[in-house]
């Protein structure tokens, strides 16, 4: 196993210090990753002290790790915490460069192995005594932060340990509602949910468990609370029960809430039998509804545990659920969970203006009310926010302080007079520690973006976030990421109207935490000095077109391509697309961290031949690049490339030789056949491709056999295929219409195949396999004769070109499309 994917393992610069240091010391402390690090850094560092150094260096930060997350909870009130977590952070940054480079050099000689007796040489002399001293620098570094946090009185707590009992208590909910505050905008909600407990399931036999689910302070709460007091209910109800869960799913606490709240007496109920006994002996033959309130646990086994305990009840006795989590919602529900939606704009302001003025609003004024409309809506309907903003100006009566509230972002307000990102917040401490910087990150889009999924993944690849997990791509782990945070609520899924894409959204409010992760961990005085000061070390990201560069997060309004590899050479992420750009210096090769280049839409014509030297480069768009006519010719040695995006890059004339070397290239969007060796059809053999492929130049095939090479049959996860023949007079050559059909009944595709574009075909008659069941996701079947367009829909048998051939198509979503 070679030092990358060592290396990809042990990644750990991250958006936050803790975040940063915590998933670091968490894949770095097995025994395992430290014998790959010691093994391979004594390469380069020289001497018999590089193992000892790594394990000392590790054995300080698990020291350190112990404090981390007690250091996250007090940093937001102690400047000096701050500043020591700015100092971790700043070592994981040079930690991280230094294993970054020594990847990279491993790389290198990996390629030149065959000369590696020749090549130990002065060099690589010198390297070894250049890391080896950075490393000792580091070390020492380390050394004098882990002695300060003796300082802070930290308390040593696990990364994923529970929340202490005073922040849990502040949590707690009850049935009560607070009659001297309106509920604005939930009567239909309410209605609904009487509704179906009171008529629709009260014959059911088996418990009715409906879930109520929305993000952070969209009124939850409020809502089972409505519906727990509303006159049906308790009627129709013998019993009412309601429990807090929060974070403590234990069943013989959950059990001796239910009592408590039941009206019965738990105290002295020590053992797990006694309180089923007397919970029992509560419910039974009762129709009893419980309110589960605010409940986390997504773990099925301790749901199936409680559920069979409350089997008890008379038919149509009911659980209401409610939690922020979709993911807990499917687990729990009988009913189809009821998706609470954010407040009209109205009712927000109603909510915002009780919470200003009071119910009497005797001193409102048109003009605040014309700003407090406005502030309305930064809310994006959210309860909370309403609530939260009101009373922020409930003793603010003058225009100019109103209008700072509704020009400052939602982070940036006084924490200790606002209660929505500590809300919030309860999200992001309930992730695990996998996907907390993947969801902070999102702050870097601005508001209401559509975050192209893929894109977004590729991003968190860059940086490090996520790796390959056992027989998991790296890809599939960020595609798992997405999902699990659309479960928590904290991201939305949606398709792009103009690609049908997958898309995410992010909540406003969502975004607003996300943000405040991002820039209030780091103090944001800190944040201007360091992007002041110019020294770039930190900086990973930088895009061209929005003048924006991360971490810190900062504009720079004067930054173009020349100032971007001056200044930038630790970059990981370099987007320049749609700028203009028609000429890449060779100092492009400089940036040997790079793993993301975006140069899609620009005018470039070529690429410097620097840029086969960037070994550490994932993901290179091309797409729309159309004065785009030569690639480099040694792009095989970019041998940690997963994704070229070539669409649309109508002047390109060839492929790069030997591109099958590319053994992990899992997108090629683009293959122009060529005639030479290295040019041809066999070159797609070893890819396991997926996505789109578009192959080009079909009649410059001469052997059939050479298109049975590319192996498009084992292709599984490729899902559109063009294949185009563009000669400029079909059949111009003798013997060229057996060719093409011999050269497509080579080319079958797999049977996942999605969609497929057939131009410039010049044979008769079309070769078996587009009869074949095997194709059963075709769904239509388009082509093209003379300029007449035909379009046949599945189940039908029609002739094809030749009246005497005859395909039949099945399935549900293939669109096959053949053009002449």
């Amino acid at each position: 196993m070679n030092l990358r994917m060592k290396k990809t393992n042990g990644k750990f610069y991250f958006i936050n210090e803790t975040q940063r240091l915590e998933l670091y010391l968490e894949q770095t402390s097995s025994d395992l990753v430290m014998e790959r690090i010691e093994g391979d850094f004594e390469l380069f560092a020289g001497g018999h002290n590089s193992p000892e150094l790594v394990s000392c260096s590790a054995s300080t930060l698990t020291t350190i790790q112990s404090v981390l997350e007690d250091a996250e909870m007090k940093q937001p009130e102690s400047r000096a915490i701050q500043n020591w977590l700015i100092k971790l952070n700043d070592l994981t940054y040079e930690i991280d460069d230094i294993l970054d480079e020594c990847a990279t050099e491993f790389s290198k000689l990996k390629r030149k192995s065959s000369k590696l007796s020749r090549y130990i040489s002065l060099k690589v002399i010198l390297l070894r005594h250049k890391i080896g001293r950075r490393m000792n620098q580091v070390t020492r570094k380390l050394d004098a932060v882990a002695a300060e946090r003796a300082n802070f009185h930290l308390r040593e707590m696990s990364i994923n340990a529970e929340r202490s009992t005073e922040f849990t208590a502040t949590r707690e909910t009850g049935p009560a509602l607070n009659e001297s505050h309106h509920v604005y905008g939930r009567e239909r909600d309410t209605e609904k949910i009487v509704e179906i407990l009171v008529n629709h399931v009260r014959g059911n036999e088996e418990i009715s468990i409906l879930p109520i689910n929305g993000v952070g302070g969209l009124g939850k709460t409020t809502l089972a609370r409505l519906v727990y007091k509303d006159r049906r209910v308790i009627h129709h109800f013998d019993k009412r029960i309601w429990v807090c869960v929060s974070d403590d799913f234990d069943l013989k606490t959950l059990l001796k809430a239910m009592i408590e709240s039941g009206g019965g007496n738990a105290s002295d109920l020590m053992h797990l039998g006694s309180l089923q006994r007397v919970l029992w002996e509560l419910l039974n033959q009762k129709r009893y509804l419980l309110v589960l309130d605010d409940v986390w646990n997504d773990d099925q086994d301790k749901w199936s545990q409680l559920r069979d305990v409350l089997a008890c009840g008379l038919s149509g006795s009911s659980i209401i659920v409610t939690t922020r989590l979709k993911k807990v919602a499917e687990i729990m529900r009988t009913l189809p969970p009821h998706y609470l939606t954010g407040l009209s704009e109205e009712h927000c302001w109603m909510l915002l203006r009780e919470r200003a003025f009071g119910q009497g609003n005797k001193e409102l004024s048109p003009k605040l009310e014309a700003i407090g409309r406005q502030i309305v809506n930064k809310c994006s309907g959210v309860p909370l926010d309403a609530k939260a903003l009101g009373g922020l100006l409930r003793f603010k009566r003058t225009e100019k302080e109103w209008i700072y509230v509704k020009e400052s972002e939602m982070w940036e307000l006084p924490e200790e007079e606002n209660l929505i990102l500590p809300t919030l917040r309860l999200s992001y401490h309930h992730l695990p520690l996998a996907l907390r910087q993947c969801f902070a990150y999102c702050a870097v889009f601005p508001k209401d973006s559509r975050i192209q999924k893929e894109e977004l993944i590729f991003l968190w690849m860059a940086h490090g976030y996520i790796s390959s997990k056992r027989v998991m791509e790296v890809e599939d782990v960020g595609e798992e990421i997405c999902n699990e945070l659309v479960l928590r609520s904290l991201l939305q899924c949606d398709t792009d109207p103009d690609t049908n894409k997958p898309t995410l959204i992010m909540h406003d409010l969502v975004h607003d935490l996300a943000r405040s992760i991002l820039e209030n961990e780091i103090p944001r005085t800190q944040v201007l000095r360091n992007v002041r000061n110019a020294s770039y070390s930190k900086i990973r990201q930088v895009n061209l077109r929005r003048k924006l560069m991360a971490f810190p997060t900062s504009n720079k309004p004067e930054m173009d391509m020349s100032f971007v590899l001056t200044n930038f050479c630790r970059l990981r992420i370099l987007d320049a697309s749609w700028t203009g750009v028609v000429d890449l210096p060779r100092a492009l090769g400089k940036l040997k961290h790079l793993r993301h280049l975006n140069l899609s839409g620009t005018g470039i014509r070529t690429l410097p031949k620097s840029l086969c030297s960037l070994l550490n480069l994932q993901v290179l768009n091309l797409d729309d690049c159309k004065e785009l006519v030569a690639l480099p010719k040694k792009m095989r040695y970019l041998v940690n490339l997963r994704h070229l995006y070539l669409e649309s890059c109508t002047s390109l004339k060839e492929m790069p030789s030997k591109i099958g070397k590319l053994i992990g290239l899992r997108t090629l969007s683009l293959f122009i056949v060529g005639r030479n060796r290295g040019n041809r059809l066999e070159e797609l053999e070893c890819l396991k491709l997926c996505g789109d492929l578009k192959i080009r130049h079909l009649e410059r095939v001469e052997n059939p056999t050479d298109a049975k090479k590319a192996n498009l049959a084992a292709k599984e996860n490729l899902r559109v295929l063009w294949l185009l023949w563009e000669r400029e007079k079909i059949a111009s050559k003798s013997g060229g219409e057996e060719i093409d059909e011999k050269v497509l009944e080579a080319l079958e595709p797999h049977r996942n195949l999605e969609y497929l574009v057939i131009k410039g075909f010049a044979g008769r008659c079309f070769p078996v396999w587009m009869s074949s069941p095997n194709l059963d996701k075709v769904v239509d079947f388009i082509y093209q004769i003379a300029g007449i367009v035909r379009i046949f829909h599945n189940w039908e048998i029609y002739p094809i070109l030749n009246p005497c051939s005859y395909v039949m198509w099945r399935g549900s979503s293939t669109l096959l499309r053949i053009q002449q």
